[in-house]
């Protein structure tokens, strides 16, 4: 995913100015696919995105003493679109000039109810492409997913752009560091924030940036496997009856399935998950309880 991303953004132009930002563990894996053209800001903790994003402008401002009015775009690894929605996200600093918004968004048109996205409403006035933020649904139940189509919201995909000057407003009204060793140190104190909570619900002033071709977020397993080469990765074997299952095999052992279809298994020295490709999300529950390694 990694890589596919950073091929995309380097062909619109946009890899040049590209940080990347991530927990510890992840740096070596991380490098074994970019290598060192990217830089790579390690969070010491994870923390969530907010505190993520807030680590990230940090470090431009007090390490690489980026211009405040300097645009930032944040975008996750786990998206899969065509290199076009990359064209979008470079326009997303001229749209906030033009708009006098604090922040932009883009969001992606939905092509079911689903429960499992963000919606973004937009207001019926706009610009020739974006649109004023009237409000934010979390995950709505499927019926008020439908209906928020119908006033033409919008799936959330988690790309926001901002200048760095808002950023910083915004950790000194919360009393924390813009000084990034400053933040680096008191890291272990933050509590655990999400972007979109901390920051995207409470800016009245936003516009969303509309994309309406094909979006997928492959955060999830269910997701994930759609797109891989082959059912099976890694030692192992599924039979002909289990059909729609995949296996995702990091250990030495084999993994052999006999008629269990619509499963997703995936072994690594961390652990083994096992479960069906419908819930297979809610594995994000119970790692939450649990002490990372």
């Amino acid at each position: 995913m990694i890589q596919r991303v950073c091929r995309q953004l380097d062909s619109v132009g946009l890899l040049p100015s590209t940080y990347i930002i991530t927990h510890k563990s992840q740096m070596n894996i991380t490098k074994n696919h970019v290598g060192d053209r990217i830089p790579i800001i390690s969070e010491p903790l994870k923390r969530g995105t907010f505190t993520a994003v807030a680590l990230a402008i940090t470090y431009l401002h007090s390490k690489i003493h980026a211009d405040p009015e300097e645009m930032v775009c944040v975008l996750p690894v786990d998206l899969f679109v065509e290199t076009d929605f990359f064209e979008i996200v470079g326009t997303l600093p001229d749209i906030l000039v033009e708009s006098h918004a604090d922040l932009a968004l883009l969001g992606t048109t939905p092509t079911h109810p689903s429960n499992q996205f963000g919606y973004i409403v937009p207001k019926s006035n706009g610009g020739t492409n974006y649109y004023p933020v009237e409000r934010f649904v979390e995950k709505p139940v499927e019926g008020r997913a439908r209906s928020l189509i119908k006033k033409r919201a919008l799936w959330n995909c988690g790309v926001f752009a901002f200048p760095i000057r808002f950023m910083l407003s915004f950790l000194r009204s919360k009393g924390l560091p813009v000084d990034y060793e400053e933040l680096l140190a008191a890291y272990e104190h933050l509590p655990e924030l999400s972007f979109d909570y901390e920051v995207v619900e409470k800016t009245p002033r936003s516009v969303v940036v509309p994309y309406h071709k094909g979006w997928n977020d492959l955060g999830s397993w269910s997701a994930l496997a759609d797109y891989l080469d082959s059912s099976v990765i890694g030692a192992g074997e599924i039979s002909d009856d289990s059909q729609n299952t995949h296996i995702i095999n990091e250990l030495s052992c084999p993994i052999h399935v006999i008629d269990v279809p619509d499963i997703i298994i995936a072994a690594s020295p961390d652990g083994i998950l096992i479960a069906s490709k419908k819930n297979s999300s809610r594995i994000k529950q119970i790692l939450d309880d649990m002490e990372q390694k």
